[in-house]
Parts: C-alpha cells; structure tokens; sequence
C-alpha cells in the first residue's frame, strides 16, 4: 500500500465514524512485512500472531483471523483475548462468506471476561453491552453500568458519554450498586458471571431483509428498518413488541424483545 492510499483509506475509516482499532489496523496492514509476521506466527511468536490475526480481520478473512486470535490468546496475550471474546460474543461477517465467524456467546462471554479482568478497555465496552443485552449472559442493567464506566475512565469523550445516556435510564440506587461493583473491580473482585445461550427464532417476528454497503448495515423487521443499537415498536394481531437491533451479520439479526432476560437471533429464510 503506498503512502497516498495509506492516506485516503484512513481518511475514509475517520470520514465513517468507525473505531480507533480499525484505524490500527490500517496501518498495520499498510507497513506490516505479512510474509515475515507470518513466518513468525507459525513459530509460535504471540505477537506476530496477533499482528497476523489483525490482518486476516481487516482483510475480512475472519474465519482465519479467529484461529490465529485463538492461538494468541491461549499464550495470555490480552488484546487477542479480548478480540477472540468480541468475534465469538457478536459473530464477524467475512468474504467470502465462508470466512464469515458464526456467535457462539457462551465461548465469547468467557474469553472476554478474560481480557477484561486483565485490564482491556475494550473488553469492558463489550462486558457493557453483553450485559445491556443479554449476550451470552443475563440480562442486567446494574452491571452493564459497572463495566461501562471502568471503560468511561479510560477512554475519554466516548466513554463518559456513553455513561451519560446509560445513567439517565437507571436509577440512584442502581448507579450506587454499579459504583460499588466498580470500586470492587478496581481492588481486584471481579464480579462472577454465568454465561448463558442464546435462543433461536420467535415466531413472532420475520427477519425480511438486511441492507449492505450504505453508511450503516440496515436491518427489516416485520415492516420496520432498524440500525444497530436503534428500537422500534413491532405490531402483531393482538399486541406491539418494543425490540431491539442489538447486532447485525449478513444473514441473521440478533434482537432483544423488551422485557426478556436475553436476545434472540433472527434468521434470513
């Protein structure tokens, strides 16, 4: 990649609101020698393994990507950890499809509380929204708080305002529980978890499309179009559903019905 494609593919990253990791790799792929990382990685080196991991993601080969984040993280490298735990916790789509990583949230929830209690921020973030949703563990407003404020003190701007939106629907006795759990976490008592599957299906509602390659991967839901993180109220025959787009892959949609413990994935028929 020479320098003036190094330039414009990380203005368009920047342009398009996605995060600072991706920028990292950009410009790993761009000064990275993979031939040499490679040899490297074969050989058992835990940092090249990751370097390699990272590349194979950002060239959306994610199937690949996952064995080498697997291979690092089994050595105690954190960032693999926390990278394998996010891959297995959401799922990756990758091209072609066959390079796609299919969720698996029991496996996920695990390595990513791995890294988080290793100290990895963006584990915490994802610590946050597993709880917030119920992704591979219950649902649980209080400790999704918890994990979201160790990564608001972290990662300044971002993080406190995500904090900020989450504490306007909790209230003062619920900050209060997060806060002790914090102060726990930052003594060294993490909090355990029980990791929990996720349902296929509700007969309730229809996956009818997913919409690729605009500013943002669209979902439909029984008539309405949803963005990740966006809800809407569903009408059936003889009630409305609130749910919401946790998480979209290119031929499923994992949604959170409101006033169920856990979400549930959507399947393109």
């Amino acid at each position: 990649m020479n320098l003036a494609a190094l330039i414009i593919a990380l203005f368009l990253t920047t342009s398009l609101g996605l995060a600072q990791d991706t920028i990292h790799e950009v410009l790993k792929a761009g000064y990275s020698d993979v031939a040499v990382i490679k040899e490297k990685a074969e050989a058992g080196d835990p940092d090249a393994q990751l370097s390699l991991a990272d590349t194979f993601s950002f060239n959306f080969k994610k199937a690949d990507a996952l064995g080498w984040y697997r291979k690092a993280a089994d050595k105690g490298v954190v960032e693999s950890e926390s990278h394998l735990g996010e891959m297995l916790l959401f799922g990756a789509s990758g091209i072609p499809a066959s390079q796609s990583v299919p969720a698996n949230p029991v496996e996920g929830i695990r390595w990513t509380y791995q890294a988080a209690t290793n100290g990895n921020a963006k584990a915490w973030l994802n610590m946050s929204k597993a709880f917030q949703y119920g992704v591979g563990v219950s649902k649980d407003p209080v400790e999704a708080y918890a994990w979201l404020e160790l990564y608001a003190d972290t990662v300044p701007i971002e993080g406190p305002v995500m904090l900020n939106q989450m504490a306007l629907s909790l209230d003062t006795s619920s900050i209060q529980q997060a806060q002790t759990i914090v102060a726990e976490c930052r003594s060294g008592q993490w909090p355990a978890i029980s990791p929990r599957r996720i349902a296929d299906g509700d007969p309730r509602l229809k996956l009818e499309g997913i919409t690729f390659g605009g500013r943002v991967t669209l979902a439909t839901i029984n008539g309405k179009t949803l963005e990740e993180g966006e809800s809407a109220n569903v009408s059936l025959k003889k009630d409305v559903l609130k749910i919401t787009c946790v998480k979209i892959k290119e031929d499923s949609v994992l949604v959170l019905i409101d006033g169920e413990d856990e979400p549930r994935w959507l399947s393109l028929n």
